[in-house]
């Protein structure tokens, strides 16, 4: 069992703020991907959307990873919290006023994009430095474990809030669902450091991530690994509004269905990491033999979902999709890691970030952008053969390679 960071008194208050903070997040989501969807009914809108809240963590990562290792991470996982909470607030007035409008959805979702940039290599180096050393593979199970159960519940009950109590009403009590965390900063103390003798510049520091990176061949695969995982399978995740309103007709509910499917899914993943793996055995190589036939029914259930009338079968194969990614990312970043000494978490976790969410914006954007021209069976069917033969090329570049 793989619950062992739930002995620590710290990591305990940790978990239970973010639980509060990250069901938030994805009921958030589903009000984003759904007012994207209602002021325009563009595909592309949406898929833009989605590339759009996740492009400041592609383009300033790296730079807030190495501004995280610099700087005291308690007061840094205020600041990224705080500014959230105010992004939430501004949303929260538009809808009030009725002044959402495609320009300002994109703002927003810039804006939080942006602060997530930074929130990122907070969270991955807040959480491994509240328990010991040992205990960091559990830190990485539990979080993917509370981020897919929030995955499973929040999208339903997001789309049951906006169809019953309305938009604004939803973006009120994902509001109130940041507070806890705020509180429960507050009580953290994590533990200190390795001080540098000699403090490094800021691009020398930003250069010693990647070099720690390339200097280790088997986390140079995970990393490739990652952006083609990220792109085939990921990307899909973000433009739910598409295949819920735009191909089945099924509206918020439907949206609500589709992302609690994927969760049922991520969960299963994260139930398995958590439950039945040890935390040494979080590491078993970009190019295990679990994660070939995961990385391909994920592809596969791509394939069926852009092509398929069919409602049921279309949230099996999300479920299928949410499997795919969570246990796959969940490995990676357990590899990664596993690793990493606290002075170095913060940089390198976050070019582990920048190449998962940029894959998963270019993804997200391009399918669809080849669904409002070419349609969406052409778009996924298109997807799912570039996603399968980038993999099979990865395989085969690599065989039999021992990478853990």
């Amino acid at each position: 069992m793989n619950l062992i960071a739930l002995r620590s008194r710290q990591f305990q208050l940790y978990f239970a703020g973010a639980v509060c903070a990250v069901n938030g997040m994805w009921i958030l989501r589903i009000v984003i991907g759904w007012l994207s969807w209602k002021i325009t009914g563009s595909a592309s809108f949406v898929g833009t959307i989605a590339a759009v809240s996740l492009i400041p963590t592609v383009i300033f990562g790296p730079f807030f990873g190495v501004l995280v290792d610099r700087s005291n991470v308690l007061r840094a996982a205020f600041v990224t919290n705080i500014a959230m909470t105010l992004c939430v607030a501004a949303l929260l007035v538009l809808e009030i006023n009725d002044r959402v409008t495609p320009v300002a959805l994109l703002a927003i979702a810039f804006a939080m994009g942006t602060i997530t940039a930074g929130h990122h290599p907070v969270r991955l180096s807040l959480g491994p430095r509240l328990v010991k050393s040992d205990y960091v593979g559990s830190v990485v199970a539990l979080a993917a474990l509370n981020f897919n159960l929030a995955r499973l519940l929040s999208p339903a009950l997001g789309g049951v809030l906006i169809d019953r109590l309305g938009i604004p009403t939803t973006t009120a009590i994902i509001l109130g669902a940041f507070v806890p965390n705020l509180l429960v900063l507050s009580r953290l103390t994590p533990r200190e450091k390795r001080q540098r003798a000699e403090p490094e510049q800021f691009f020398q520091a930003l250069a010693g991530g990647a070099r720690y990176l390339w200097q280790r061949p088997e986390l140079r695969l995970v990393i490739l690994a990652t952006a083609v995982f990220s792109v085939a399978l990921r990307g899909v995740l973000d433009v739910l509004p598409i295949f819920a309103d735009g191909v089945f007709g099924h509206g918020a509910i439907g949206l609500g269905e589709l992302g609690s499917a994927v969760g049922a899914g991520a969960l299963s993943a994260a139930l398995i990491k958590a439950f039945w793996m040890a935390p040494a055995s979080q590491s078993r190589g970009a190019l295990s033999p679990s994660n070939k036939i995961v990385a391909f029914a994920g592809i596969a259930a791509l394939a069926v979902l852009g092509d398929t009338d069919i409602w049921m079968l279309a949230l099996v194969c999300v479920a299928v999709l949410g499997f795919a990614v969570t246990h796959l990312g969940v490995g990676m970043q357990a590899q990664i890691q596993a690793e990493l000494p606290d002075d170095m978490r913060g940089r390198v976790m976050s070019i582990w970030i920048v190449v998962g969410l940029g894959g998963s914006a270019l993804g997200a954007f391009g399918l669809g952008l080849l669904s409002d021209h070419f349609g969406m069976p052409v778009a996924a069917s298109g997807f799912a053969v570039a996603g399968a033969l980038a993999i099979a090329a990865i395989i085969t570049a690599n065989p039999n390679k021992k990478t853990a």
